[in-house]
């Protein structure tokens, strides 16, 4: 399974290098990064909140954390965490292949993964005990040297699956609206934006529709998030750009840098190496080796 760079392990290397299947596990991670990341991948992601102060972008929703919240992400919707700097902030995540678990449980597998549509579960204390006790068994499983260390680690993953499944389907399970009003004006630009992140938008466009000022909104956008709305708009785009060119591969770049707003090719081409690594030729040409393998 490919690294994740914001999501780094902080002592330990991930128990995936010792792992045939994939599947990697970030245990009570408590690493703070400079700045905030927007990012998406082609994996899976179980992320689990044990504290701290932080709010988290996932596509066109702004979550509030609380300890003994569980996100649920498929990976390709662009998210970013952004948590307070001046406090501890603990969280163990787990990435890996859904491919994997049709493997491991092929009956259930389309139930177990059903949840991961960016669903955000706020636990009650018995569900946050039943999580916590999962993710500590499967760490101390990583760190042992047991002959059997990694079929017990599939089947305490698998037994997380059928929890949260279990936890998912209770009756009136509630998702949790922004908790302030600053948050409530940062959700109301996210969803602006992504109403419209192809057209050609302007500060003065966002803060009229949302009656606010230019500064205000640049200031609090960028205090509740961590960046820029145009940095947002901008990586809104070119996750739309890599689902376009995985998704289409017939279709030329300019088109695809057309579609997602930039109106100049030169621009996106600029804009999607720094983001991504290297141009979207080479990145359509690694989805199209990843497909053959």
């Amino acid at each position: 399974m490919p690294r994740i760079l914001d999501h780094p392990v902080q002592s330990a290397q991930p128990f995936a290098a010792n792992l045939a299947e994939p599947l990697d596990y970030f245990y009570r991670n408590t690493k703070h990064y400079p700045i905030a990341q927007f990012h998406s991948h082609s994996f899976y992601e179980l992320y689990y909140f044990h504290g701290g102060q932080c709010s988290y972008i996932i596509g066109d929703k702004l979550w509030s954390l609380a300890p003994g919240d569980l996100i649920l992400l498929n990976g390709m919707t662009l998210h970013c965490p952004n948590p307070s700097p001046e406090v501890p902030y603990v969280r163990s995540i787990m990435h890996f292949d859904p491919g994997y678990i049709h493997r491991l449980l092929p009956d259930d597998a389309a139930m177990l993964l059903r949840p991961f549509g960016n669903t955000r579960l706020t636990l009650d204390e018995t569900e946050q005990e039943e999580a916590e006790r999962l993710l500590a068994s499967m760490n101390e499983l990583t760190e042992g040297q047991e002959p059997f260390a990694l079929k017990r680690l599939a089947l305490r993953f698998a037994e997380l699956l059928y929890a949260v499944a279990g936890w998912r389907a209770k009756p009136k399970r509630q998702q949790l609206p922004p908790a302030s009003d600053r948050e409530r004006h940062v959700q109301h630009v996210i969803t602006y934006v992504e109403e419209r992140f192809a057209e050609q938008l302007t500060l003065d466009q966002i803060a009229g529709a949302l009656h606010l000022t230019k500064p205000y909104l640049s200031n609090l956008f960028k205090e509740v998030t961590g960046t820029t709305i145009f940095k947002y708009i901008y990586n809104r785009r070119i996750n739309q750009a890599k689902m376009m060119l995985h998704l289409d591969p017939s279709l030329p770049v300019a088109e695809v840098a057309h579609k997602v707003g930039f109106v100049h090719p030169a621009h996106f081409s600029r804009m999607f190496k720094e983001s991504i690594g290297c141009t979207a030729d080479a990145y359509r040409a690694q989805m199209k080796e990843r497909l053959v393998k």
